[in-house]
């Protein structure tokens, strides 16, 4: 199959950049407007101060093109993105987003005709003094509610568009509290101002007579043709879900068994949300991840041709043969699926994805290796049933304990031991598990060693390295019925460093390294914990942020701050 785009999909393309830059251009004029209320704080001059230099960029012939233009193409192509729905399946996060946006227009019409609206009807001078005296206090909930539903739908579209980004991780604790902050200041804000001159008298009114009332009745009549859209938008959803029933239908086959029947026309990634089954999808379906690629095993009739922005996907991952973004295909004719990448709920879903690692998944997981320090010299001049016994009894004292955390022993290799944290957990209970699988390993060997201390010259030592991030995890081998013996294996550059980790206890002489990756995922301070410093691995350009673990006193206080705070 080609990756090529044909002249119509290529449009596609142009249509998502148009959403997204004009969003940026909306949420950027939302976060000086509300950097301005918030000078009400310190003074109505200081807010008016600002608002006359924000009017010279937003009120300039360039400025407001691109702010109104900004709002009418995002509009419309909101609504048309909403129309082209075949569902309201979606995530929890995807629903707020969609509906705050749909929301904002009828808290926003009735403030645009009372500022832009006033001054182009009427020729209004509407400063921040009129604006105010306007607004408080019979104002005040329409206001705030307008502030904070523009604002998270706002803050969502930023996070949908960066989450996919390394580096967006790193800043996610420091956005979020700005996220917080403006609102709060903003409404502080404005209505600290609005309260000072409705106390003080000094309220101005620059309408008049007769004028705010017409500003009221164009505002219903706005709202109401808001809700006539979206009223028309809702028929033609429902409709077209009734004429679906009278459709042919499609069979859209997944692993394990299940298969759906449905009418062509909805993506394939509405088509998995729509019938309860497992489907990702970072970015919210508007092509600019991956996580939805799946692999096409067969189709009946030739797949439409990927789109400009589908296919750039496609070609920044290399994808092969066969691979497309689930939410940009629309089948027209029976196919067989398989998702690449896990959701960690494939096997709860309320139609589960029986065995989705037979064909080999791509997913986020913990890699932990174990070694024994210095077996080799223990085990020397020992009868074989001895180095039996005592492998068998430190094997099984490790295997218990990453067991009872929810690890999945990967493979025993000797004396060393790989395990996977996460595989069908969440990432966060996964990598707590795999953190406190460090302490409780050395009580085990403490056990261990007291155990054996008869038949051993010297205490037995362990070096465990911790990485995460994503691996290709699939059955390898024969199956026997559990998780090691069915061929259950991770594959990928995050084995690699974990093993580079483990192996690196021996150079700097501690018990366990961690990557500072992992520890900021779960939100632990690394210099908290223990010593920090780099390690080179190899084919990597960068060396590796990671933190030396002598014991385990630390990263257990931190564990139990954690888990304290998350009861709470």
């Amino acid at each position: 199959m080609s990756i090529q785009s044909s002249a119509y999909p290529a449009r596609s393309e142009w249509v998502r950049l148009l959403r997204l830059v004009s969003g940026l251009i909306l949420f950027t004029f939302a976060l000086t407007h509300f950097l301005n209320h918030a000078a009400g704080n310190i003074s109505v001059v200081l807010m008016q101060h600002l608002q006359d230099w924000r009017y010279l960029v937003w009120h300039s012939a360039i400025g407001g093109a691109l702010l109104y233009g900004a709002f009418v193409v995002h509009f419309v192509l909101s609504l048309w993105k909403v129309a082209r729905r075949r569902t309201f399946a979606m995530p929890f996060w995807e629903g707020m987003q969609l509906t705050l946006g749909l929301a904002i227009p009828f808290f926003l019409i009735p403030h645009i005709l009372h500022t832009r609206g006033a001054e182009m009807i009427f020729g209004t001078y509407v400063d921040y003094y009129h604006e105010l005296t306007v607004l408080w206090p019979d104002n005040f909930w329409t206001q705030t509610i307008l502030i904070s539903i523009v604002w998270v739908h706002g803050c969502l579209g930023i996070h949908f568009w960066l989450r996919r980004h390394a580096w967006y991780q790193d800043l996610k604790p420091y956005l979020l509290l700005l996220a917080v902050v403006v609102p709060v200041l903003a409404t502080t804000g404005w209505t600290q101002a609005a309260r000072h001159l409705y106390l003080t008298g000094d309220t101005i009114d620059n309408y008049k007579p007769g004028e705010r009332e017409i500003i009221g009745m164009l505002a219903q009549w706005g709202r109401l043709g808001m809700l006539g859209i979206l009223v028309a938008l809702f028929l033609l959803i429902v409709s077209r879900k009734f004429v679906a029933k009278l459709q042919r239908k499609i069979a859209v086959s997944y692993p394990g068994g299940s298969t759906v029947r449905v009418a062509p026309g909805q993506t394939l990634l509405e088509i998995s949300r729509a019938n309860k089954l497992p489907m990702m999808s970072v970015c919210g379906g508007k092509a600019r991840c991956s996580t939805c690629r799946t692999l096409i095993l067969s189709s009946a009739q030739p797949l439409p041709e990927p789109s400009e922005a589908e296919a750039k996907v496609l070609s920044k991952i290399r994808a092969a043969k066969g691979v497309r973004l689930a939410c940009q295909l629309r089948p027209q004719a029976n196919l067989s699926v398989f998702p690449l990448l896990s959701t960690k709920d494939m096997f709860t879903a309320k139609r589960p994805v029986i065995d989705a690692y037979q064909w080999g998944v791509e997913t986020s997981v913990a890699v932990m290796f174990i070694d024994l320090r210095d077996f080799t010299k223990i085990s020397e001049h020992r009868y074989p049933y001895d180095v039996v016994f005592l492998l068998n009894r430190y094997l099984k004292g490790m295997a218990k304990v990453v067991v009872e955390h929810g690890g999945l022993i990967d493979k025993v290799m000797g004396d060393g031991i790989m395990v996977l944290f996460g595989v069908e957990t969440d990432d966060a209970s996964g990598y707590l598990g795999a953190l406190k699988v460090i302490g409780e390993a050395q009580k085990e060997l403490e056990r261990i060693n007291a155990d054996l201390a008869n038949q051993l010259d010297i205490p037995l030592r362990i070096g465990i390295g911790l990485h995460a991030g994503q691996v290709i995890v699939g059955r390898i081998g024969l199956d026997y019925g559990n998780a090691m013996e069915s061929g259950l294996t991770a594959l990928g550059d995050t084995v690699n460093v974990a093993s580079r980790l483990e192996a690196a206890t021996k150079e700097f002489s501690v018990t366990a390294i961690v990557s500072n990756k992992l520890l900021r995922s779960v939100g632990i301070e690394a210099t908290k914990i223990g010593e920090q410093t780099t390690i080179d691995i190899r084919g990597r350009a960068r060396p590796l942020a990671v933190t030396l673990l002598q014991d385990s006193l630390l990263l257990d206080e931190q564990l139990l701050i954690l888990h304290e705070k998350r009861r709470s």
